[in-house]
């Protein structure tokens, strides 16, 4: 079972989508109706986000809906292969309004705001709801009834139900928008500004608002961060500037770095 998020650059983690487990795809699931508040699901036979189901989620108004005020959606993705590119998926952006961009390869615990903060604020409330049910079927002795081969019993806790599931979901991402630091920002918007994809909370985009490992890497490489070097097809990167050689910047991470600038420029339209 997989709870996909997104947010956006206003700061509030929008509806998420829940992904069971199901060889057939079967959607509604029997008994299951898809009409829990804050919430929406899917199946798939792994439970997990492929493309087809990627294709679902940018079709599902309640997880994913067009800008109210008709601008421009950019939507910022890791390279997970369940992800389809934008050319696949013309008539969906087309409805959004959006496009596409990606985040670096395997640097989505630098710069994406789920995996930065968020996810583990939901994950926090998660726990605490889900312990609390757990205590209440101990208390209620609700356990599985079904005998095994040798005629003893698991012992294990009767499941309450995927419905139980989705409004847990629901809630935890509830609960997490209305959080709140000293400052009265929330967690999305904190974390949309710490890395880079939000406007501060002066209105204008700066370094100085990104997370501290984030700074160091635009400080260390500033070229990169301005758009002065590009990525070459293999990872290395091409000096644009004159009299630089490849070699000189082999190990600088670039594609990070022009994603920033790419983001800093996207967070000013």
């Amino acid at each position: 079972m997989v709870v996909r998020i997104s947010g956006g650059a206003s700061g509030y983690i929008h509806p998420p989508m829940m992904i069971s487990t199901n060889a057939n795809r079967s959607y509604p699931i029997r008994g299951v109706a898809d009409d829990v508040n804050g919430v929406c699901y899917r199946t798939g036979p792994k439970g997990w986000m492929d493309k087809r189901l990627f294709r679902e989620y940018l079709q599902e108004r309640r997880a994913l809906a067009a800008d109210s005020c008709g601008r421009q959606i950019v939507i910022f993705l890791d390279n997970f292969s369940g992800h389809l590119d934008e050319s696949e998926c013309d008539d969906e952006f087309h409805r959004l309004n959006a496009r596409l961009r990606y985040l670096p390869p395997n640097a989505t615990d630098l710069c994406q705001p789920a995996d930065s903060f968020v996810i583990a604020k939901i994950k926090d409330v998660w726990s605490r709801m889900w312990n609390e049910k757990k205590i209440e079927l101990i208390e209620d002795k609700e356990c599985q009834n079904k005998a095994r081969k040798d005629g003893s019993y698991s012992g294990k806790l009767k499941n309450p139900g995927k419905k139980f599931f989705l409004e847990l979901a629901a809630a935890a991402v509830k609960e997490v928008n209305g959080k709140r630091d000293k400052n009265g920002i929330n967690y999305a918007r904190k974390t949309m500004m710490r890395c880079g994809l939000s406007l501060g909370v002066d209105g204008n985009w700066c370094t100085t608002q990104l997370f501290p490992h984030l700074q160091e890497i635009v400080k260390k490489y500033p070229a990169e961060f301005e758009g002065k070097v590009k990525s070459a097809e293999r990872g290395g990167v091409t000096s644009e500037r004159e009299g630089g050689s490849r070699e000189e910047n082999e190990s600088a991470p670039p594609t990070f770095s022009a994603v920033m600038n790419s983001a800093r420029n996207e967070a000013l339209v």
